[in-house]
C-alpha cells in the first residue's frame, strides 16, 4: 500500500507501479462497481489533505482529495459558508472518493449536483502524468471541462488528487417536515405541489418501506422566509410533523455497504417527468423493497433482501426511459446494456491509462 503526501509523490508512485492500482480514500463506497482485482496495489489518498487555497471573500476553496467532507464543512462554517452536498456518509467520506463514486443526496433538488460546484481539478493519469483541468475561480475561460469526466468514473480514468469548489453562504435557517399516510403517487404529487410558490424547498425525499410511506421536505435560507413557508405548509397539511436536520443525517448516513439492513441495492434513474410511471413496475417486481426516491431529481435507490429479477426489471423500465445499476449485490451485467458512447469511453481510457492500471474492470469499460 502506498500513502503519497503530495501530488508529485502520487504521480511517481503510479508511474513506478506495475499491475492494477486501486485508489482509495476512506473506503466507504468501495462496494460500488465490480470488485477490484486481487493483485491490485492500493494507494491510500487520505494524506492528500492540504487546503492549498481558501479565500472566503471569493467563495472558493481548493483542497486535497483526501480531505473528509465533514472536516471541510466544519472549517467553512467558521465563515458561515458551506458546500451544499449531502451524499451518503458525507460527514466521513473523502472528497475524492465521493466524486469518483458520483454520489449526491436530496439537496441536489435545490443546489444541483457536485459537478455544478466543481471548478477545477488536478488528476494523475495511469502513466503518471499530472493534468490540470479548470481553475480555482468561478470565471474560467472557455475549454473542455475534463475534470467532470472523473465524476462517477470510479477512478478508472485518473486518480483525483486536488479539487477546487465554489461555495455557498451557510443558510440562516434549516427546517424540515415529514408527512405520512399516503401512497407513493400521492407523496410524489405532494412534492410537486410543495415546490411551487410560495414554497421553495431545498430538498425532497420519499421514504417508502413495506410498513410506511413518508415524504421528507427541507427548507433552507433566510429565517423569515423559511418560517413563513413552513407555517403555510403546516396550515395546508395539518398532519405534517416538524423534524430536525439531524433526522436527515440519520436517514442518509447509514453505512453504504449495509444498504439499510438489506443485501442488495439498486440505483434507478430516469427523467423526473417519467418517474410516476415507474412506481407500479417497482411495486409489482419488488413488493418488499424499500425505496428512497428523489421525486424532482428522477433518482431512486431500491434496497431489498434479494436482488429482484434484473432482466425483467430492465425490460419493464427501458420503455420508460429508465436505467438500472446494481450498486450492491452480484449481477453479471451490473451496469446494464452498453452505453452508446462506449467507444469514446474506451478512447479516453486508452489516452489517460494506456496500460490499463487504474481500477481495471470496475466500471463499464474493461
Amino acid at each position: 500500500m502506498g500513502n503519497p503526501q503530495t501530488i508529485t509523490e502520487l504521480a511517481t508512485m503510479v508511474r513506478d507501479t506495475t499491475g492494477p492500482i486501486v485508489p482509495r480514500g476512506a473506503g466507504l463506497h468501495q462496494v460500488i462497481g465490480n470488485p477490484a482485482r486481487a493483485e491490485s496495489t492500493v494507494i491510500d489518498l487520505r494524506d492528500l489533505k492540504t487546503i492549498s487555497d481558501y479565500i472566503p471573500s471569493d467563495l472558493t476553496i481548493t483542497v486535497g482529495a483526501g480531505m473528509v467532507l465533514g472536516e471541510i464543512q466544519d472549517i467553512l462554517a467558521v465563515n458561515r459558508q458551506w458546500l451544499p452536498w449531502d451524499a451518503p456518509q458525507h460527514r466521513d467520506a473523502t472528497i475524492g472518493g465521493l466524486l469518483a463514486s458520483g454520489l449526491s443526496g436530496p439537496l441536489r433538488h435545490g443546489a444541483g449536483s457536485p459537478r455544478d460546484w466543481l471548478l477545477g481539478m488536478h488528476f494523475v493519469t495511469g502513466d503518471g502524468r499530472i493534468i490540470k483541468s479548470g481553475g480555482k475561480v468561478v470565471k474560467n475561460v472557455a475549454g473542455y471541462d475534463m475534470h467532470k469526466l472523473h465524476i462517477g468514473a470510479l477512478g478508472t480514468l485518473g486518480i483525483i488528487a486536488e479539487v477546487s469548489f465554489k461555495l455557498a453562504p451557510l443558510p440562516e435557517a434549516d427546517e424540515s417536515m415529514t408527512i405520512t399516510g399516503m401512497s407513493i403517487e400521492h407523496a410524489h404529487n405532494m412534492a410537486y405541489v410543495l415546490r411551487t410558490p410560495p414554497f421553495n424547498p431545498s430538498a425532497f425525499l420519499i421514504e417508502a418501506t413495506p410498513h410506511h410511506i413518508r415524504l421528507w421536505v427541507r427548507w433552507q435560507g433566510a429565517a423569515d422566509a423559511v418560517t413563513r413557508q413552513v407555517n403555510i405548509a403546516h396550515v395546508r397539511h395539518p398532519i405534517a410533523k416538524s423534524t430536525t436536520t439531524g433526522s436527515w443525517e440519520a436517514l442518509l448516513n447509514t453505512p453504504f455497504n449495509k444498504s439499510h439492513g438489506y443485501a442488495g441495492q439498486l440505483r434507478i434513474g430516469c427523467a423526473p417527468q417519467s418517474l410516476l410511471s415507474l412506481y407500479p413496475v417497482l411495486q409489482a417486481l419488488a413488493p418488499k423493497a424499500t425505496l428512497h426516491i428523489m421525486p424532482t431529481v428522477g433518482l431512486i435507490r431500491l434496497y431489498a433482501a434479494h436482488i429482484p429479477d434484473i432482466t425483467a426489471l430492465r425490460a419493464a423500465l427501458l420503455p420508460l426511459g429508465a436505467y438500472v445499476v446494481v450498486e450492491i449485490g452480484d449481477d453479471p451485467i451490473r451496469w446494464g446494456p452498453p452505453p452508446p458512447n462506449l467507444a469514446i469511453m474506451h478512447q479516453l481510457k486508452k489516452a489517460w491509462d494506456p496500460d490499463n492500471k487504474l481500477n481495471p474492470g470496475r466500471y463499464v469499460i474493461e
